[in-house]
């Protein structure tokens, strides 16, 4: 038999699959990307604007200024101030506000996750009695001072967990 003489028409080839419309777990993967990549920016955003962030680059600065200058009474002025505008940032004005002296140490004794700043708190009497003692602090209690503050920037928690 010869297959020239059978009528068959030319083979004809389907169209090209296209793209669009996308398949159901096509959707589903830009579905969880989108939401995974705001999360992620959410959470980038939220780390770099996180104040104790700011707290331990100004430490930082403070520490340089004290190694150069060698004034203890100004690094313990100075590491007050900023621990009581980060505990003002972290928690209630009214609460904050009007702590000194030995309430003030245990304030920040307190606030730190689950107490673990309680072994530094002697580290943190200057605070106290720093700005009104005639004397200096020695370099070994103003280095431990720092390591205080610093210890305390790391640990603090937030108004919802006091």
């Amino acid at each position: 038999m010869d297959y020239s003489q059978i009528p068959l028409k030319s083979m004809q080839i389907p169209e090209a699959i296209g793209w669009w419309p996308l398949a159901f777990g096509w959707w589903i993967l830009i579905i969880i990307t989108l939401f995974l990549a705001s999360l992620l920016v959410f959470y980038i955003r939220k780390r770099l604007n996180d104040p104790r962030r700011f707290a331990l680059i100004e430490l930082k600065q403070l520490e340089q200024a004290y190694l150069q200058q060698g004034d203890s009474l100004a690094l313990v002025v100075a590491c007050n101030h900023l621990l009581k505008r980060l505990a003002l940032t972290l928690y209630p004005r009214s609460m904050v506000a009007k702590l000194s002296g030995d309430v003030w140490i245990s304030f920040l004794t307190k606030s730190s996750k689950k107490g673990k700043l309680a072994t530094l708190s002697n580290s943190l009497k200057p605070l106290k009695i720093g700005p009104y003692q005639e004397g200096s602090l020695s370099r070994e209690e103003s280095v431990q001072l720092i390591a205080a503050c610093k210890s305390w920037i790391k640990q603090v928690e937030g108004e919802a967990n006091v």
